[in-house]
């Protein structure tokens, strides 16, 4: 996390127990399919190419790629630990059949939150509610402001800390640096 944000008490906690809940899940999803994943800044970024990628790691049983860009500042401690939330939600695209539409990863938000429940982070505790922020303060904003947060990991625990509806608030203020390279 950048230096400028202090999350809450506690908090640390549950991102402990989110990681260790995600590599479970990781895991078990690594069993159930025969291949694992690997992060690369060169990871498929459309639909078609995820959808490829998973097929080719099918076929071939060999790693399956997950993006390692914008990993430093998530929910979890570690950028591998998001490289593999990364692996499991593209997995379980696959698996429920699912499209890359907002409405479709509001699904799959659904039911990545209905897995933490099965583990034991249900409603109330610290960690279900910031698997919740993280997932549908990022659809909420891309559905409004058509983005993603400028930095996941702030945004994250913001929305946690003072409700979505504030850290949105918050993080449609912020402005957006320009790309590099973009001709602006």
């Amino acid at each position: 996390m950048p230096a400028h944000f202090s999350p809450a008490p506690g908090v640390w906690g549950a991102r402990l127990n989110l990681g260790r809940f995600v590599i479970d899940l990781a895991a078990t999803t690594t069993s159930e399919l025969g291949f694992g994943w690997y992060a690369t800044p060169n990871a498929p970024s459309t639909a078609q190419q995820l959808i490829g990628a998973y097929e080719h790691s099918v076929r071939t049983g060999e790693p399956y790629p997950v993006s390692s860009l914008f990993c430093e500042s998530t929910i979890f401690t570690e950028p591998h630990i998001n490289h593999a939330y990364r692996y499991v939600h593209d997995c379980s695209h696959r698996k429920l059949g699912l499209s890359f539409t907002l409405e479709d990863e509001w699904h799959l938000g659904t039911y990545h939150l209905a897995q933490a429940e099965e583990a034991g982070l249900g409603p109330g505790s610290r960690e279900h509610e910031l698997l919740r922020c993280d997932i549908f303060g990022q659809l909420m904003l891309l559905g409004v402001a058509g983005r993603f947060p400028i930095d996941q990991g702030v945004f994250a625990l913001e929305c946690f800390e003072l409700g979505i509806e504030a850290g949105l608030l918050r993080e449609l203020r912020r402005i957006v640096p320009p790309s590099e390279g973009s001709a602006a």
